[in-house]
């Protein structure tokens, strides 16, 4: 048996500390890059005899810093990011069944993944999304981005990413037509999940 006040505690401090600890680490790669980058233009300049062999040398390891390093290394947060959000939000919708011992289990819904456990929460659980329209408007912007990323989806989920783009000033298309991501992107979704499951939670336990 469940203990509601002990579940609401933990559930509560987990995301806000997992979530914490991300950021943390996505502090600490990012300002690595920016120290690494500092110091190979700090060893082009000090290039007092032209030695067009080191400073080409040089000149690719920045660039491979800032076109590849940096890229894998924010899509691969981003990817994270979305993951954790829907673990734990069917953890979340599992843990309610057993606490209010429902009938209907999320998994016995249509659909996967977040839009499944939205469901779960909405109908459900009574969760009232209408109080975070912009969180899941986030979300979901989220949900196409990650999608592109993974799975490199087709024309018609194109055309709704280039609209996301071309209202968010951190997301960018390369010549390529891949997806640029700029740190402040992945700050801004780590702020809004944690917007997102705090209202969530409220709603669940507070009510």
């Amino acid at each position: 048996m469940l203990n509601r006040n002990l579940l609401r505690i933990g559930l509560g401090g987990k995301f806000i500390v997992d979530l914490s600890n991300f950021k943390q680490y996505f502090k600490e790669i990012e300002t690595k890059f920016y120290t690494d980058k500092n110091t190979i233009k700090e060893k082009q300049d000090s290039i007092l005899n032209v030695d067009f062999d080191e400073f080409n040398e040089l000149y690719n390891e920045y660039y491979n810093i800032e076109l590849h390093h940096i890229d894998i290394h924010r899509k691969s947060c981003l990817v994270t990011l979305y993951s954790y959000l829907e673990s734990f939000l069917n953890h979340l919708c599992g843990c309610l069944h057993k606490l209010n011992s429902y009938q209907v289990e999320y998994t016995d819904l249509e659909g996967k993944g977040i839009t499944r456990a939205r469901l779960y929460l909405d109908k459900i659980v009574g969760v009232d999304f209408n109080k975070i329209n912009s969180e899941w408007a986030s979300i979901k912007n989220l949900n196409l981005i990650r999608n592109s990323i993974v799975h490199n989806s087709g024309k018609s989920d194109r055309e709704k990413i280039d609209r996301i783009i071309k209202n968010e000033p951190n997301l960018s298309l390369n010549m390529f037509n891949e997806i640029r991501i700029k740190d402040d992107y992945i700050n801004e979704t780590i702020n809004q999940i944690e917007a997102f499951l705090t209202s969530i939670h409220e709603q669940v336990f507070e009510k």
